[in-house]
């Protein structure tokens, strides 16, 4: 069995960055060594290891299997390190910072707007990184501790996170003022006649919406697909097409867009956004201070009524 005294714990320092940068010279520049230096400790690991770690490809240094093997645990044991070692206090006006931040699904903006004023004004050093993704991307870059918090529904999630309710949200129909069917009672038979555009920024490729239309044996007919809420609000002011969000999200939209909205003809449940973060994070005085004011600013948005 190896022994952890006979190995030199700042190679497991420059292991972590080798298998994240999958490059000597980013690996290097990333924790602050000449590319010589990481090389010479990367041969260091192959002995101690007797596995080769990355492996030259046509495209690229590539992990082996024994190096993805050890890259999680491995991960999480340099963060419990680095927590140790860290003073259990946080004063976010004194803090320099970076937090990163994954979002599920773009209908978070009305948390996200506000965030950006409370850092900015009780937090000036501190940076937050915006990230999209899947479900599975993010509870994977999670597990990694390349992710502080997740926002988002969230409708499948594991066990193993720690979860807090965010706010709740209905649905409304968001369309142009002068589309044939802003100044009437919408139908289903309409609603399932004109052509939808679903937004999503996981890459998901259905919703609540299709849910609640699936248990009245409806469907409808999605002709445009969007990556982010901005792209939305400018092919929804220049088309026929609705679209079916979140009260809130559609309330963004109308401000800055000539747009209205309305009630969709089906019953949709509200939909739960919650944040989830890593056990391993929970006593965290940063974390819990970047836990707070998000839940403050989800308890304090107000979603005015159509």
């Amino acid at each position: 069995m190896l022994s952890l005294r006979k190995i030199d714990l700042n190679l497991l320092v420059v292991l972590d960055a080798l298998v994240e940068e999958k490059s000597v010279r980013k690996a290097g520049l990333r924790i602050g060594l000449s590319q010589s230096a990481t090389s010479h400790a990367l041969a260091r690991l192959r002995g101690i290891l007797q596995d080769d770690l990355l492996v030259r490809t046509t495209t690229g240094m590539e992990p082996t299997p024994r190096a993805l093997q050890l890259a999680a645990p491995l991960r999480l044991a340099l963060q419990d390190i680095e927590a140790t070692l860290v003073p259990d206090r946080f004063d976010p006006a004194a803090a320099e910072r970076e937090f990163i931040i994954a979002v599920e699904t773009y209908e978070t903006i009305g948390v996200l707007a506000p965030l950006v004023d409370r850092v900015r004004a009780e937090a000036p050093g501190i940076d937050i990184v915006i990230r999209s993704g899947a479900e599975a991307v993010i509870y994977e870059d999670i597990d990694k501790g390349h992710i502080d918090l997740a926002i988002g529904a969230f409708r499948t999630l594991p066990e193993r996170f720690m979860t807090r309710h965010l706010l709740s949200d209905d649905y409304v129909c968001v369309m142009r003022p002068d589309h044939p069917l802003a100044r009437q009672p919408l139908s289903l038979n309409d609603f399932l006649a004109t052509p939808h555009l679903f937004v999503s920024m996981s890459g998901a490729t259905f919703d609540a919406v299709d849910d609640a239309l699936a248990a009245v044996g409806q469907q409808r007919r999605i002709a445009f697909r969007l990556p982010h809420g901005l792209a939305a609000v400018i092919a929804l002011a220049r088309s026929d097409m609705i679209a079916v969000v979140t009260r809130r999200a559609a309330q963004s939209f109308v401000e800055v867009a000539p747009l209205v909205m309305i009630p969709p003809p089906v019953s949709i449940p509200k939909v739960k956004f919650r944040l989830i973060w890593n056990r391993r994070l929970q006593d965290s005085a940063a974390h819990q201070w970047l836990r707070g004011l998000v839940s403050a600013i989800g308890d304090s948005v107000v979603v005015q009524p159509s």
